[in-house]
């Protein structure tokens, strides 16, 4: 029997995903949590996770990583409201093994959970989509530049100084600033920061 934790604030909605689970042969969820801390407060090792983001006191994709300190072979599933690509692929990269939406919950559970036991991860279509979206997001964007422009972005995205990009490709330090402008311009952002979001860097 595997045994099932929900995290969830809305507490009427915990109680229709537990019986659901719970109507199920080989699972059991015996206990829900209203938010992350009261988990750590009072952590019970289960096989998998339920967890919402939006919650009061800590969200939970910072809840990702405590829980799997904890018990690192447990297996994560995020179930959530929130569908945007850099939340869900920032969810997957913290270590959750799963994302679904809350109102496909009833119709996709079950396979969330036969995918689960079979060593494999679970998405939902539409979730799925967005994660490769995501994914193939800085290889839309980079296409408008030049390839010393996309050298000039990758070392950037390596943490380089202008001189250090300069001389790892070789080049003179003014043509660098040139081409950071440049690529400023056209990705339409005035900063490092700004460039590391739209590229997806960590």
């Amino acid at each position: 029997m595997k045994q099932v934790i929900i995290i969830e604030d809305d507490i009427h909605l915990a109680h229709l995903m537990q019986d659901s689970i719970n109507q199920s042969d080989n699972l059991e969820c015996t206990r829900i949590y209203t938010n992350p801390i009261g988990f750590l407060n009072d952590p019970i090792q289960a096989d998998i996770y339920l967890l919402d983001i939006v919650m009061p006191e800590m969200d939970g994709l910072t809840a990702i990583d405590k829980i799997l300190k904890l018990y690192p072979d447990s297996n994560i599933i995020m179930n959530t409201i929130k569908d945007d690509s850099e939340t869900i692929f920032k969810a997957l990269q913290l270590g959750a093994i799963g994302y679904i939406d809350k109102q496909s919950f009833d119709s996709n559970f079950k396979d969330v959970f036969e995918c689960i036991e079979n060593g494999g991860a679970f998405m939902t279509p539409k979730i799925a989509r967005m994660v490769i979206s995501y994914i193939n997001k800085p290889k839309a964007i980079t296409k408008q530049l030049t390839d010393r422009e996309k050298d000039i972005v990758n070392g950037i995205i390596d943490g380089l100084s202008y001189k250090l990009i300069a001389d790892r490709y070789n080049i003179a330090l003014d043509t660098v600033r040139m081409n950071v402008k440049s690529v400023y311009r056209k990705l339409k952002i005035n900063s490092k920061a700004e460039l590391f979001k739209i590229m997806g860097a960590r």
